[in-house]
């Protein structure tokens, strides 16, 4: 038997590099992720590992938040305590190279970027005792990083560099591809488990609508040839999104992707896969605490962190123009809302923030003539307030933790019924058959992303039992 810690998207950034001023708040409140307290949360999981009962420990790319060499320094003096209790391996990727050139540190109201950032040749020679030096066999890509083979206690461990596929999109060249292949059946000629680890996605978690940007290239051709060969699991990170999910193959494997939250962000994911002859289990925990600046923090802060990406700005809409502004317009350099825009959208925050489902129903029954959303089910959750489940399905897409409805409950039905309103609007419109085809297919995309996030019938994403 063999129990692996598993963590992706540490996205470690380093305080030296902002002051706590103004430039500083507006990014950190822009974002998913907890920055300046990461470390504090990434010395709180790995105590919390090296405390465990696991055998090796794998991270699954994006150490650094954006390839800031201070940043890798940290992180990995913070890998070597950690190494000295247990095994630890990791893949590099887009984030440890800062592949967009966006590495930035924060002083006051400026935004300075002069920030030295690593190559991908750094982090090879930089983390080669993190999987590189305990592997039988290793492949070098044409960006210089390396994906390596290692065997342990029964079963063959494969970490993945897909930063490179010759067509500009994450993944693998054939030659490298056929390389993983060879390695697998190799491993299953042997009566090995087979465990990949790559950062990019090899399966859509939720839906292409939603995670098909964050999806390796060919990836579809991928998935069956590594099923077809018996690849049993492969871990995934960079969606942030805690999900589990599966392919079978017309052979009868099953290969399964375990795609990781992200460990600085909502949920704190860690998440342990045991090894046993018979099955694969997993079972997702969380950072419990963490102590910054002196003062300790339980996972509640960083559930909150996330959950103010959207409180934050809708707060601001309502009382601050000038924070609002500077917020909306900080996610993106290249985005410029005018104040212009600022009372039209303080006077659309102020309604949605007060909005209850019923209202929100009777709106859209109004516009429908009474045909939107089932009236029954608005008026049994009529006062409730809709922002909050918008929260709530927010927080779930990235802890995995989306609740399964039952078909009778009245969110269920209301969610179905608004994800159907598009598809019965464009069957009522005239549009020409080609238009029409491509339009229904996005369409019939809501409606199951919809169905996932209130009656999904995927594997539990937080704990599951995988038959060998």
């Amino acid at each position: 038997m063999l129990k692996i810690a598993m963590i992706a998207d540490l996205h470690h950034f380093s305080e030296t590099l902002c002051d706590g001023g103004k430039a500083y708040h507006l990014r950190e409140s822009s974002d998913q992720k907890c920055l300046a307290e990461s470390g504090a949360i990434i010395d709180a999981a790995f105590n919390q590992i090296a405390e465990s009962d696991c055998d090796v420990v794998i991270v699954a790319g994006d150490m650094s938040n954006d390839g800031e060499v201070v940043s890798h320094e940290e992180v990995r003096a913070k890998m070597q305590k950690l190494a000295e209790k247990k095994k630890v391996y990791v893949v590099y990727s887009t984030h440890d190279w800062c592949c967009d050139g966006n590495a930035r540190r924060y002083k006051g109201d400026e935004v300075i970027r002069d920030v030295k950032t690593m190559t991908v040749k750094d982090l090879r020679e930089f983390y080669k005792d993190y999987g590189e030096s305990d592997a039988y066999d290793i492949y070098v890509n044409e960006l210089g990083a390396a994906s390596y083979a290692i065997k342990l206690e029964g079963v063959r461990f494969i970490g993945l560099n897909d930063d490179y596929s010759g067509t500009g999109k994450a993944g693998y060249t054939d030659d490298h591809f056929e390389w993983i292949l060879k390695n697998v059946r190799d491993a299953k000629a042997n009566g090995e488990a087979v465990i990949l680890m790559e950062h990019h996605l090899l399966m859509a978690g939720i839906s292409p609508l939603i995670n098909g940007g964050q999806m390796i290239g060919n990836h579809d051709e991928r998935v069956k040839a590594l099923a077809e060969a018996g690849a049993d699991i492969v871990v995934v990170g960079h969606s942030h999104m805690q999900r589990n999910t599966q392919f079978t193959h017309e052979n009868g494997n099953v290969f399964t992707q375990i795609n990781l939250g992200a460990l600085c962000g909502h949920p704190g994911a860690i998440m342990y896969l045991t090894v046993d002859k018979n099955e694969f289990r997993t079972e997702m925990q969380k950072v419990e605490k963490f102590t910054y600046n002196g003062t300790e923090y339980t996972n509640e802060y960083i559930t909150e962190h996330s959950k103010n990406l959207l409180m934050g700005i809708l707060r601001s809409a309502l009382d601050d123009k000038d924070e609002f502004l500077e917020r909306v317009n900080s996610i993106d350099q290249n985005f410029d809302l005018d104040e212009k825009f600022y009372k039209p959208v303080r006077m659309v925050v102020k309604y949605l923030m007060n909005l209850t489902v019923g209202r929100a129903g009777r709106l859209i029954n109004f516009f429908t003539f009474g045909k939107g959303v089932n009236r029954k089910a608005v008026k049994q959750i009529k006062n409730e307030n809709l922002v909050e489940h918008i929260i709530d399905i927010f927080l779930s897409v990235f802890d995995g933790s989306a609740k399964k409805y039952a078909t009778d409950d009245p969110v269920y039905i209301i969610v179905k019924d608004v994800a159907s309103l598009p598809v019965r609007v464009s069957n009522v419109l005239k549009i020409k058959a080609l238009r029409k085809e491509k339009i229904q297919k996005i369409f019939a995309q809501i409606q199951e992303i919809a169905e996932e996030l209130t009656n999904s019938s995927l594997p539990d994403n937080q704990q599951m039992v995988i038959k060998r």
